[in-house]
């Protein structure tokens, strides 16, 4: 599927904004304050169904009760309408015709976003790893939204439990059956993404950036999971948890490992290698995602230019040659 067209209105410092796109490769330029990103969001909204960076009530133009998107492609019409009436809230998605409270996951499109904070993989919190890796498996698996949902609503009322000083055991024991269940199932899903970038992602950097610096990626759990050993170690943490009214072990709490070099990219990588080693991630989830459903995603690059030299500007564009690429640039 091709993107043709974007429509704006009352979005962000938009008040009325309309956006041809090539096939290829779609710049959008000018100042600081000028709306570029917001054209980045919009697309994000309605080919993902939520915006990356904020509320729907932050979206609309200042003063506005309402914003409206529409996405033509060369195979379905999207629109997004939502208004705030009197605190009234309604978010309406038509697609083809058809309107929806939500946008559906078969109507969703895979898109791989850059954007300046997707630097935090390398250098924020654990959260911020998992997000990116959860985040990228709902697009091509729709199970694991399931799944993570379950997941995290076990992990509510155990911690809830945890801090009950009448705490039931057998009930205790009941969540945290669920919790090994789903919990192995995200494990697993979560390690064969993983496993897969990690044997290509040095490649990867080393085209972009042209040096033989090398990456690496580790799941902080052990490779092997299944739910009865995942069970065994909620159950040998329960004295632990009850101290501190807290679950502190399982998915919520695993980490990526990020090595540049022998190190942790974290404390050793520049500015420029940080993103360079982001845009390799981008690169290897864009080809993943297409791998598992077929579809090429579309690539939305934000201000992606950033403490890259030319050199690196043109490897990074070869990387993507195939897909269609909405970016930004200051100028």
């Amino acid at each position: 599927m091709k993107i043709l067209r974007l429509a704006v209105q009352n979005v962000r410092v938009h008040s009325l904004k309309m956006l041809d796109l090539e096939l290829g490769t779609t710049l959008i330029s000018g100042p600081n304050g000028c709306g570029k990103t917001s054209l980045i969001e919009a697309l994000y909204i309605a080919l993902r169904g939520k915006s990356f960076r904020g509320s729907d009530e932050s979206i609309c133009s200042y003063g506005a009760q309402m914003y409206q998107i529409d996405v033509a492609t060369d195979e379905l019409q999207y629109r997004v309408t939502y208004q705030n009436q009197e605190g009234a809230k309604r978010k309406q998605f038509v697609v083809a015709g058809k309107k929806h409270g939500r946008l559906p996951y078969a109507l969703k499109y895979p898109i791989v976003l850059f954007e300046p904070d997707t630097l935090r993989i390398v250098n924020g919190s654990p959260q911020r790893r998992r997000d990116f890796l959860d985040g990228l498996i709902q697009q091509y698996d729709q199970s694991y939204s399931h799944e993570l949902s379950r997941y995290n609503r076990a992990l509510l009322q155990r911690n809830k439990l945890l801090k009950d000083p009448l705490i039931n055991d057998d009930e205790l024991f009941s969540w945290n059956l669920i919790l090994s269940d789903y919990g192995a199932k995200i494990i697993s899903k979560r390690q064969a993404v993983l496993n897969d970038f990690n044997s290509k992602i040095t490649a990867i950097y080393q085209s972009i950036a042209g040096t033989s610096d090398t990456v690496s990626l580790q799941y902080s759990h052990e490779s092997r999971v299944s739910a009865q050993k995942l069970l065994k170690e909620y159950e040998e943490k329960i004295t632990y948890d009850k101290a501190v009214g807290a679950t502190s072990t399982g998915p919520h709490r695993h980490d990526i490992a990020i090595g540049f070099g022998d190190k942790p990219a974290a404390k050793v990588a520049s500015r420029g290698e940080t993103r360079t080693i982001v845009l390799a991630l981008k690169f290897l989830e864009a080809a993943y995602i297409e791998q598992q459903t077929g579809k090429r995603p579309l690539i939305l690059l934000d201000d992606v230019f950033g403490e890259l030299d030319r050199h690196r500007q043109k490897r990074l564009m070869s990387e993507f040659v195939d897909n269609q690429i909405v970016m930004t640039s200051a100028g």
